[in-house]
């Protein structure tokens, strides 16, 4: 089970003038477990945070623990509102899905009715029909749902199901992930039973690269003269596009598909308009999306959240529409962009447009797929501009100029850090380029590296204590990593980034200092800046390992 924000429990004591409520800040789910445990009183209060979203392995040796997971007798099985399940990591995985959808149908018969909330079946292994039915027929308050490959067609029998109608009255999120025929009727099903319902968010990933390849590219997507197979079936129900009744939502995610001649469909069947948060992830063409987005028409009017991760032409397309585009939305609170095969940064003219709204930057570009060592890089100019325009940033994810360990840092390197003075409210800071041991030839155990590595990030918090006492005020910088994440739903710490936060220590005269602590990649969301550092979770196109030498008998070994 995982909790993945900071959690409150209410702690009851009881005096002679009665009972007083103390609200205590618990950190990490492991603090919450032990407060259940301190008494009747405590675990009846803290338990409903602790089991409000758990997370499972199936499908190993483990599953037998279940058994006191699900008794009648423990009271947290109530309280839970999303559920997550993984396939575990064994190493035997002859008839592990059978026994996997076995734990699951057992966890689906024995959960409480109409308590979930959210059910995610996270690996991309067909799901078992039996249990999918069993799930809208026992849970009927779901908010999210997902399309997922099934091992048989189970459309006839849900719609045969009583109450029919009652699954999807609170549905507000679907996922739709089509890999075949069978997964776009699903993605149909699922759109025609919540378009109408106050539906406020979409996420559509294809997979057919992937997975099936006896379907021509050229009859799945839209072309030059008519819609493809992906939108003639999903939004089959809303044909004709050009008289239908666009639907109004608030988030929309775009990945894996072909936009070149789609763009315009797209905007007739979903008010863009009204969308908050937009996320286009290795879409080709995506160009000419914000191009259509950019007309006066359908001009996003209150976009919080873009994020745009994006393999760009030789004519640079995708690095001019989302320039322009920046440069008439006003208002985003949350920019990351992600772009390869780039001749240039996106410009800095885009970004300062949003500087009295603008609370996290996350912007990267490359002239290649494979490392971080091509990672261009913002001149002076235009990062100090960027800074001193978007004074509100909380958390920037940038590359900084090349610097070593074991040298003093170069003028370059000062600089950006002396811009970041200007952030009073940053909390997190992610350098994605790898300082080095430059002008050695040889890389450098990995131990040693971390800590200089640490030494490095110490002076980067204390430079920014000493631009905050300048300035009158206190450093709130609390994380600073190295790197990028290469994690998307494991839940382990990323080999390809080095987090520290910033701690503090006592010297022998009793004066306090800073210091820079390293810390996992999991744990830094339970530390006091977690809910300012999910910059950190964006998994960008490339990654590299630091350049250390690891043990021989290291897994991240190179």
């Amino acid at each position: 089970m995982s909790v993945h924000d900071n959690l409150k429990a209410q702690h009851c004591w009881s005096g002679m003038n009665g009972c007083m409520l103390k609200t205590a800040q618990i950190a990490r789910p492991t603090d919450l477990k032990s407060v259940c445990l301190a008494c009747k009183q405590l675990h009846e209060i803290a338990v409903r945070q602790l089991y409000h979203e758990v997370t499972l392995d199936v499908g190993s040796a483990n599953d037998t623990r279940l058994a006191a997971f699900l008794s009648p007798r423990n009271i947290g099985l109530q309280h839970v509102r999303k559920l997550d399940l993984y396939l575990a990591d064994v190493s035997d995985k002859c008839n592990q899905l059978q026994q996997a959808n076995f734990a699951i149908r057992m966890i689906l018969e024995l959960l409480p009715e109409n308590i979930l909330e959210k059910f995610s079946w996270h690996p991309w292994s067909p799901f078992s029909g039996d249990n999918l039915v069993l799930l809208y027929r026992k849970q009927k308050r779901m908010k999210w749902m997902e399309s997922i490959a099934l091992d048989r067609d189970v459309l006839e029998d849900l719609q045969k199901m009583p109450d029919f109608d009652k699954s999807f009255e609170n549905v507000r999120k679907i996922g739709l992930y089509p890999d075949s025929r069978e997964v776009l009727d699903f993605c149909r099903f699922l759109l025609k039973n919540t378009a109408n319902r106050k539906l406020e968010k979409i996420t559509l990933h294809a997979s057919f690269d992937e997975t099936d390849s006896s379907i021509p590219e050229r009859e799945l997507y839209d072309s030059s003269t008519g819609p493809g197979l992906m939108t003639s079936t999903m939004f089959g129900h809303m044909q004709p596009f050009a008289k239908c009744t666009p639907i109004a939502l608030k988030e929309i995610t775009l990945q894996k598909l072909k936009l070149r001649y789609a763009a315009e469909t797209y905007c007739r069947f979903i008010d863009f308009q009204s969308v908050k948060s937009i996320r286009v992830f290795g879409c080709s063409g995506a160009d000419a999306l914000f191009a259509e987005l950019s007309k006066s028409t359908k001009l996003p009017d209150k976009l919080e959240t873009l994020e745009f991760k994006h393999d760009d032409n030789p004519e640079n397309d995708g690095l001019g529409a989302i320039d322009g585009f920046l440069c008439l939305v006003s208002g985003l609170k949350t920019l990351t962009l992600d772009l390869t095969y780039a001749k240039s940064l996106p410009a800095c003219a885009g970004i300062v447009r949003h500087g009295k709204t603008l609370k996290t930057l996350n912007v990267h570009a490359s002239t290649g797929p494979d490392s971080c060592d091509d990672e261009l890089v913002y001149d002076y100019g235009s990062f100090s501009q960027i800074c001193k325009d978007c004074s509100l940033l909380e958390q920037v994810s940038v590359a900084f100029p090349p610097v070593s360990v074991i040298r003093s840092k170069n003028d370059s390197f000062v600089n950006f850090e002396n811009c970041l003075g200007d952030l009073s409210g940053l909390v997190t800071l992610n350098i994605t380029t790898w300082p080095t041991n430059s002008p050695s030839s040889t890389k450098l155990p990995r131990k040693i590296y971390d800590h200089l590595l640490a030494g490095l990030a110490q002076q980067g918090f204390e430079r920014s204590s000493s631009h905050a006492k300048e300035q009158g005020r206190s450093s709130k910088l609390a994380i600073i990593a190295f790197g990028s994440s290469d994690k998307v739903y494991d839940r382990e710490d990323s080999l390809n980034q080095i987090i520290f936060v910033k701690g503090r220590q006592m010297d022998p005269l009793g004066n306090e200092r800073s210091t820079a602590v390293q810390i996992g990649w999991c744990l830094r969301k339970f530390v006091d800046a977690g809910s300012k550092s999910d910059i950190l979770d964006f998994s960008l196109s490339r990654s590299s390992r630091p350049p250390a030498r690891s043990p021989p008998d290291s897994d991240d070994s190179d």
